[in-house]
């Protein structure tokens, strides 16, 4: 489906990989139910990030993990219609391993998309070390 350019495209900007898991366009059978379910496929994208500092207080049950980020996507330069705000990305942010969920802006005018390439913001997880193999 959709793979993004090389990072080496982008320099310093590329600093975030994220890898959305959706349905693909073929059907099989799970065996156990018979229920036709779609394939799933993977789609990836690069996009520069700023991961902000959490604004949680240090509370019991509060997930110190959790940190909000928002940026542009870089390539490609638009999501697939079928990631939608609460999809879920395996990611790879400033070396460290983690989930991003992405959010919607649901305050931006109708239109004022950017015409080259889609804003994108959401919380990221870490749940990992650095991604960069050290």
């Amino acid at each position: 489906m959709f793979s993004p350019a090389p990072a080496t495209n982008y320099g310093n900007l590329a600093n975030a990989s994220l890898a959305f898991t959706v349905a693909g366009p073929d059907l099989t059978v799970d065996t156990t139910t018979g229920n036709e379910v779609a394939n799933s496929v993977v789609v990836e994208y690069l996009a520069t990030l700023k991961v902000s500092n959490a604004t949680w207080a240090k509370q019991v049950g509060v997930d110190e993990t959790t940190f909000p980020c928002s940026g542009r996507l870089l390539s490609p330069a638009q999501l697939d219609p079928r990631i939608v705000s609460g999809s879920k990305a395996a990611a790879v942010i400033n070396g460290r391993q983690g989930r991003f969920e992405l959010r919607e802006d649901l305050g931006a005018p109708v239109g004022a998309m950017p015409l080259l390439r889609q804003q994108i913001t959401g919380i990221f997880r870490v749940t990992g070390g650095r991604g960069d193999g050290a």
